[in-house]
């Protein structure tokens, strides 16, 4: 069966005529007037820009003369692939080779003289091009096409009629041109849009592309009767086929969508780009104009003053320390069912996701109202705190180690299950908080000690928001330098950041300390392109530069591998293998063979980590190896958290429906009736979903599992292109020549992509519901 299938798909190579024609007469007229136009336009016309026009017209010719045509009448999978490299693939190679000077110059001067000139001139042919050439209609043109193609009796009719059939195809093709012609803008054509306006083109495509995918992978059912009907030639159901089909176009769809944005916004962001756009403006304002002043949190009415205020943050510590007590008490003293305690459900399932997407969207706030660091004020108030913390010590590695710890703690004793070892570990936080800096003068504990701290300084590097100097030149005439040094009124930088020098998020706690100390009122919080300190190597404050610092390169790979193992230890087959495990090996059953299996998952992702940076060196070798390790370990964050958010997401999402029971139980625990019966009480959660993944709660009645499931994979979408594209950018300053340039990165790729497809499929798996008490 197997060589007859090859066989026929070997005979299955077919020669259709009119593509193939076309795609002669097209190449041979663009690389003609390409060759011609070049002589003069060498900038415009590289010779990329001709290898992609190539790359889209074989792409093209193969989606219909390869057996991938016979195939789709038989498989699903095989008809998806042939639309993707038809609407998704062909058309952006195409339109980057810029084809519309080429192909011109490639006709002949007098059929463009005598004949084409006549029609390019006329009204009614401008008239039709505009309104052709708008990105509405393109945007429409091509959405239009396909949903209204994969309607299951136009889908049915194409199946059925070779005619429609090559309708449909032209439908894909040419439509999708015209999208991808408005997103690439390919020279000479200048839209009069803004280049902001296309990331919203793509987004909004992407979720046309999502929806559909979602459906066809998630209905339950053949959408397509023809594939039911005809022989399996694969040892796969129709059923199966259609999931697969529907996830390739989900992911690889989804992926192309959005790969372009990172790129529209740093072309956007750049200081070329703004340098050039801003004399226009000026130009075009008038004399009273005023001018563009740039974003600054600190000078908002309401969160400006709060956080410039003198008791602004201790305020914002106050509350949290005291929601703190709560949580605390109810874990002491409350119902042991997770599900219905706030040291349970509360601290696990919802303030660790919303402190996590916070921590993305506007950086590291979180330290600034930390609960932690209250009692240490009050050390602070007594004097105590008479010695310099070690310089031996001044790494992340104490940091480094306890995050670790409590990764480790946080399976062995289901501490997601037990709300009063929750209690006890907060009480644990607190008091060393207390200790270290009741004998260390400076905020040490956060810079050395704090395992959340430190998660929270890695991902601030992601984070769109600064806390930086406004005019250079003002920070060089300061004498003072109070910022750091502190006043009569104000201390300064506790964490020794000096503001002239500080660059990135790193070891800043958003305290405000250095504000309020400022004389000259020169401190702002900014906006910065999210992830630019990860592919930037600048000696920051009090840091160095980060390619030296293992330690900071080690705590990133722990942020960002811990993500997918937390949460592949959470879900079906990892739980079941695991349970096979011990019974093999009973001596390693509980606490020690969990501390076995740790270490050798630990230790097996440093090695593979570190073999693909000895292979990366390889390519650069003007760098050291330690260099390569450090910048590509930052490099893997945007992944490493884009996951972080999916799989905390998922338990955000899942909790909500238990809040209102959890605070009414809660409510009463804490009041002057304590209920002892509350350990009986049912979970808000029923018991049928103990494991359950977003696809198993779609197909519930009722359900609605499919959005997460999407925002789940839009956000490993938008954290692998971070990973390629930081990877790609630290290629490039690494490498010497373009080939090796190339070179790491498909090294770097091949890992980042591996990671990624171990991540979506740990997002697709059945996850148990902790928290939600279930055990």
């Amino acid at each position: 069966m197997p060589q007859d299938f090859a066989d026929a798909v070997a005979r299955s190579w077919t020669l259709p005529l009119f593509p193939t024609v076309a795609v002669l007469i097209s190449g041979l007229l663009y690389f003609r007037g390409w060759r011609l136009a070049r002589i003069t336009r060498p900038e415009e016309l590289p010779v990329w820009r001709a290898l992609s026009f190539g790359a889209g017209l074989l792409v093209f010719w193969l989606a219909l003369a390869s057996p991938l045509d016979a195939l789709g009448q038989f498989l699903l999978l095989a008809h998806m692939t042939q639309h993707l490299a038809l609407m998704s693939i062909a058309p952006p190679l195409l339109v980057l080779g810029a084809p519309a000077v080429p192909i011109l110059r490639g006709l002949p001067r007098r059929f463009i003289r005598n004949d084409l000139s006549v029609w390019m001139t006329a009204p009614a042919v401008e008239r039709v091009r505009k309104f052709v050439m708008h990105p509405a209609f393109g945007w429409l043109a091509m959405n239009i096409a396909f949903i209204g193609w994969h309607a299951p009796a136009a889908y049915e009719l194409a199946l059925r009629s070779n005619g429609w059939h090559e309708v449909e195809h032209g439908c894909f093709f040419f439509s999708s041109l015209l999208f991808w012609w408005f997103v690439l803008e390919p020279w000479p054509s200048r839209s009069t849009w803004s280049r902001w306006t296309v990331m919203l083109y793509l987004v909004s495509a992407d979720l046309v592309n999502t929806a559909l995918s979602a459906f066809l992978a998630f209905c339950g059912r053949v959408v397509y009767p023809t594939y039911a009907e005809v022989p399996r030639i694969v040892p796969i159901s129709a059923f199966d086929d259609q999931i697969g089909a529907g996830a390739e176009m989900w992911v690889l769809g989804s992926l192309i969508f959005l790969a372009p944005l990172p790129i529209i916004i740093l072309q956007l962001l750049s200081p070329k780009r703004r340098g050039a756009d801003a004399p226009t403006s000026v130009q075009n304002s008038g004399p009273r104009a005023k001018q563009t002043r740039p974003f600054d949190l600190l000078k908002l009415p309401v969160a400006g003053w709060v956080l410039r205020s003198r008791y602004g943050r201790i305020s914002l510590q106050a509350l949290s320390f005291l929601a703190m007590i709560v949580v605390i008490l109810d874990g002491l003293r409350g119902t042991p069912l997770s599900s219905l305690n706030l040291a349970g459900l509360m601290s696990w399932n919802v303030i660790r996701p919303l402190a996590l997407l916070a921590l993305l969207v506007a950086g590291n706030f979180f330290c600034m109202a930390c609960p932690f660091t209250v009692p240490r004020e009050l050390a602070r108030l007594l004097g105590i705190a008479k010695f310099q913390w070690p310089s031996w010590l001044r790494r992340k590695w104490i940091a480094l180690a306890l995050m670790l710890l409590f990764f480790w703690a946080y399976e062995q004793f289901s501490l997601w299950d037990s709300p009063r070892a929750t209690a006890l570990v907060l009480i644990s936080y607190i008091a060393t908080a207390f200790v270290v800096d009741s004998v260390f003068r400076g905020g040490n504990f956060c810079k050395y000690v704090c395992p959340v701290g430190q998660f929270n300084f890695v991902a601030s590097l992601v984070s769109p928001l600064e806390l930086g100097v406004k005019k250079q030149d003002t920070c060089s005439s300061c004498a003072t330098q109070d910022c750091i040094r502190g006043n009569t009124a104000q201390r300064g930088c506790e964490l020794q950041l000096y503001l002239p020098n500080k660059i990135g998020n790193l070891d800043c706690t958003l305290c405000m300390d250095c504000v309020k100390a400022c004389p000259s009122d020169n401190i702002q919080i900014a906006f910065q392109l999210p992830g630019r300190d990860l592919v930037t190597d600048p000696n920051r404050s009090s840091l160095g530069r980060l390619s030296s610092r293992l330690d900071i390169a080690a705590l990133a790979l722990t942020v960002s591998f811990s993500a997918l193992l937390n949460a592949a230890l959470m879900i079906a087959p990892v739980a079941d293998a695991l349970a096979g495990w011990e019974q093999r090996f009973p001596a390693l059953a509980g606490a020690p063979g969990s501390l076995v299996a740790a270490t050798l998952l630990c230790g097996i992702v440093l090695l593979a980590f570190v073999a693909q940076a000895s292979l990366l060196r390889v390519f650069a070798p003007g760098q050291k190896t330690r260099a390569v390790f450090c910048r590509f370990a930052l490099a893997a964050l945007p992944l490493g958290l884009a996951m972080w958010a999916a799989h905390l997401g998922f338990h955000l999402e899942t909790s909500v429906a238990a809040l209102s029971p959890l605070l009414q139980h809660a409510s009463a625990d804490l009041g002057p009736a304590f209920h002892a019966a509350s350990a009986a009480s049912p979970s808000a959660m029923p018991a049928a979903m103990a494991f359950c993944s977003p696809i198993d709660r779609m197909l519930m009645p009722g359900a609605k599992g499919v959005s997460v499931l999407s925002l789940q994979v839009w956000a490993l979408d938008l954290g692998v292109l971070g990973s390629l594209y930081a990877g790609w950018r630290i290629a490039g300053q690494m490498a010497a020549l373009p080939r090796a340039r190339l070179a790491m990165f498909v090294v770097w790729a091949i890992g980042g992509a591996a990671m990624y497809a171990a991540c979506v499929w740990v997002c697709m798996q059945p996850m148990q519901m902790r928290g939600m008490g279930m055990g």
